[in-house]
């Protein structure tokens, strides 16, 4: 009988052996990070893969590690199809740098990378980080005008916005990893919407009147230079033709300076005879010999018929 009892005490004992082992054993998936708790206080962390604890000194917290979330300006309440979501305005109002209203809606998305600091360091991490996009994302359009939030700069607000945010997580270490800030729709208070559409579609405008202009530039421009070159190359031409003239005559006069100092007499006649020899050709005129002037009248210049003399 002592046998048996003995037999049966060592069976129950390696029952609750068991059971406490089976208790105590659990498993974190790829997906998870765990952290034991020790009489209430941080023991160690736990990556994936079977460990064991030892219940109740010591406590399980475990979190799936996955991609989470956040919704700003709207709240998705049906994925659909058809999508259902409601308005937040007061989220998505803000105030830009020129002094306008835009109302923005954004997504955050951010995964847990160190689940200690994610369960001690801040009481409610979820709206801790609500409250930290939030005031992101207002500092950042504060910096910028209506034009660069609603058209030109949407990307790198978001990006600045990442930035930003990841900078206040980590200085107060909620060990937390942004992933990504999505804007969605970014538009004006709907009192003023037609009045920004009338002031984007004038932008097009002008941008269409842009591009028309530089295309006129792009296509008069070129033929403006090349006419002024044309007319630069006359120039030259003109004033090379001019000196080489000026040359010409001054040479042709220098000559004929020498040979008058060597014969001032036959130099004047000559020049009076060549004057003579470039005008004559060109004029009506009568010539009278010597005495002819004895037996006819004499020429007077009246003039043809019909003209005044």
């Amino acid at each position: 009988m002592k046998l048996l009892a003995r037999f049966s005490g060592l069976a129950l004992l390696l029952a609750l052996l068991g059971l406490y082992g089976y208790l105590a054993y659990f498993q974190i998936e790829a997906d998870e990070q765990g952290v034991v708790l020790r009489l209430g206080r941080y023991a160690r962390s736990v990556g994936p893969g079977p460990h064991f604890y030892l219940p109740p000194f010591e406590l399980l917290e475990r979190r799936r590690v996955i991609v989470e979330r956040a919704e700003f300006g709207f709240r998705t309440i049906k994925t659909g199809p058809p999508q259902e979501y409601e308005e937040r305005p007061l989220e998505k109002r803000m105030i830009t740098g020129d002094q306008n209203i835009v109302d923005t809606e954004f997504v955050v998305q951010y995964r847990i990378t160190d689940l200690r600091d994610y369960l001690f360091n801040a009481r409610d991490v979820e709206q801790f980080t609500r409250d930290v996009a939030q005031a992101a994302i207002r500092e950042v359009v504060s910096q910028r005008s209506i034009d660069a939030v609603l058209r030109e700069e949407r990307r790198q607000i978001a990006l600045e916005t990442r930035d930003r945010i990841q900078e206040l997580v980590d200085a107060y270490g909620l060990g937390l990893s942004i992933q990504q800030v999505a804007l969605q729709e970014v538009q004006p208070p709907l009192e003023v919407q037609d009045a920004f559409r009338d002031v984007a579609g004038a932008e097009q405008d002008k941008q269409r009147l842009i591009l028309e202009a530089e295309g006129y530039a792009d296509q008069i421009v070129p033929q403006a230079r090349g006419e002024a070159e044309a007319l630069l190359n006359e120039a030259r031409a003109y004033r090379e033709t001019r000196i080489l003239e000026a040359q010409g005559e001054t040479a042709r006069f220098n000559d004929l300076l020498l040979e008058y100092k060597k014969a001032p007499a036959v130099t004047r006649e000559r020049l009076y005879i060549e004057t003579l020899e470039a005008i004559l050709p060109g004029m009506e005129k009568i010539i009278v010999q010597d005495g002819g002037t004895e037996r006819v009248l004499p020429y007077l210049p009246l003039g043809r018929r019909g003209e005044t003399p």
